[in-house]
């Protein structure tokens, strides 16, 4: 799961929920849940950080590993050699959904962009 799906799952967005009647179990990946928490501890809510802690408990995190980081090495250079950069964190994210062969669920278009990467958008 991308970091904009753990938000909006949380939040209780209809969309969000009914990818998870469709897709389980869901994964989701050591960047994004550390954007996740950054999230929570910048919005200065009350309880966001342990509520968002509590919510990532629900879900395995996939790390960001060797395998992962020749994945991105690749995916960083192909994106920077036809001028698509997309944000690293996302770039990362993406190379750990396609180091385990998982899809990402996300609704961010620019995804879409790195091959071999399935999306399940909502």
């Amino acid at each position: 799961m991308d970091t904009c799906y753990l938000i909006d799952l949380m939040k209780g967005d209809p969309d969000a929920e009914e990818i998870t009647k469709i897709h389980n179990p869901l994964r989701t990946t050591s960047i994004s849940s550390a954007e996740f928490l950054y999230g929570a501890k910048k919005s200065q809510k009350k309880n966001a950080c342990d509520l968002s802690e509590k919510f990532l408990r629900f879900f395995p995190v996939l790390p960001f590993d060797a395998e992962s980081a020749v994945i991105y090495a690749d995916i960083a250079h192909a994106l920077s050699g036809h001028g698509r950069h997309i944000s690293t964190f996302d770039e990362l994210i993406a190379s750990i959904a396609l180091r385990h062969d998982e899809p990402l669920v996300t609704r961010d278009r620019h995804f879409s962009t790195i091959d071999g990467l399935e999306i399940i958008s909502y």
